[in-house]
């Protein structure tokens, strides 16, 4: 199993106010793990992390999660389409006015299903920029996303794409009273981790985790991110396991 990347003081130092500006150490070690997770180089700016609301999102460019998900060797193939107003899909949209929608459907090997991201132009439209100049394109990629997410959760899940948070801004900073952290089930939370110990197999792993995906609304953020990094590391025991010493 492989360790944690561990940065020196001038790195982090460099990275908590560049790349991750506003993260907390634990955050920080968060990113750190997921940055050795997916092999991207914050250095290199192909991955960083934002602070929106509070919460640190890892953010990184479709090309990033492209090759993660190509690393694997499982992705088999993708295909987008766009509609209009009037949902009927098209594999090329010719219109002049942007999409309604986009939608990607991807393939696994050895899945029994492809993996569909569909996303609303409405809803990711940052009114600017290349949204403006090519906004097929753009809500492509952002469905593209979607499917990575949902193909490759162990490799992807809480990594989002650029695209996909063009349009989030900022929000308006007020004086109140702190919130409470959000508590999540600790029955789920414990199967999670029982879950996990027991996968034998890079397959059932990933299985384990498109459970969590799913029960992910039932969890607090401190619940979703221990179990992603019980997953990360598990996944680096059973890629480790299933290598075939005698394997030139």
């Amino acid at each position: 199993m492989s360790t944690l990347t561990l940065w020196t003081p001038e790195q982090t130092q460099l990275i908590s106010t560049t790349i991750a500006p506003g993260c907390s150490n634990d955050e920080l070690r968060l990113f750190a793990y997921v940055c050795q997770r997916t092999g991207l180089d914050p250095f290199s700016k192909q991955i960083y992390a934002i602070k929106r609301g509070g919460k640190m999102t890892i953010q990184a460019g479709i090309d990033g999660l492209r090759s993660i998900a190509e690393r694997t060797g499982q992705l088999d193939g993708s295909e987008t389409h766009w509609c209009g107003e009037d949902g009927v899909w098209t594999d090329v949209w010719l219109a002049a006015k942007p999409p309604a929608a986009a939608k990607t459907i991807l393939h696994r090997k050895g899945a029994s299903h492809p993996f569909v991201g569909v996303a609303r132009f409405a809803d990711y439209n940052a009114g600017q920029g290349l949204w403006f100049k090519m906004p097929a394109a753009m809500i492509a990629k952002c469905s593209e996303a979607l499917a990575l997410r949902k193909a490759f959760p162990a490799d992807l899940s809480g990594v989002y794409s650029t695209d996909e948070m063009d349009q989030a801004v900022e929000p308006v900073m007020v004086t109140a009273a702190p919130a409470l952290p959000a508590k999540g089930d600790a029955k789920i939370f414990q199967a999670g981790k029982v879950a996990i110990a027991k996968a034998d197999s890079i397959a059932k792993l990933a299985e384990v985790t498109d459970r969590m995906e799913a029960r992910k609304g039932d969890l607090s953020d401190e619940q979703y991110a221990e179990l992603l990094k019980l997953a990360c590391e598990r996944e680096d025991a059973l890629a480790v396991m299933e290598t075939d010493p005698f394997d030139d």
